[in-house]
């Protein structure tokens, strides 16, 4: 695991789906709907993407911390090459800003829930260094077995 500051100087545009849930309710099997969220994002959309393109799991619309619930989004990077033409996908934009960044490589999806354990321990720490906006997160699938968990920060 490594963790790094990262300014993203530029909005990245994103087509995706989306669901709204709790950490609660995601560990809970009978009320999860992040991993069913994801299975038809691979069903129904990854491989009419092109090659290479960038896979990113959004969090956002925080109701309030951890605790509260948000909106997990599952998208791509939109440019002229990516754009699908569906009812069910919607535009959405990673912003520019500060972001504490978690790296994981490993088998998927454990790499990712070991990365936000990291970062819920990170911002669990009386001595952390770093304020957590919670206004947009996510996570940029970098390879097969590696993610990287951006966290924004003041």
């Amino acid at each position: 695991m490594s963790i790094t500051i990262k300014e993203i100087d530029q909005a990245i545009p994103c087509q995706a789906l989306s669901i709204r849930t709790t950490n609660q309710a995601e560990a809970n099997p009978q009320t999860a709907k992040i991993g069913a969220m994801w299975q038809k994002f691979y069903q129904n959309y990854f491989t009419k993407l092109p090659q290479n393109i960038n896979i990113y799991g959004i969090y956002c619309h925080y109701e309030s911390d951890a605790n509260g619930e948000f909106d997990v989004i599952a998208g791509f990077e939109k440019n002229e090459d990516s754009v699908i033409d569906s009812n069910e996908l919607f535009d959405v934009t990673i912003p520019q800003g500060k972001y504490l960044v978690f790296s994981e490589e490993g088998t998927m999806p454990d790499a990712v829930i070991t990365a936000w354990q990291t970062v819920w321990e990170c911002f669990d720490d009386a001595n952390c260094k770093h304020t957590r906006l919670y206004d947009v997160d996510f996570e940029h699938y970098v390879s097969e077995s590696q993610v990287d968990v951006y966290i924004g920060i003041e």
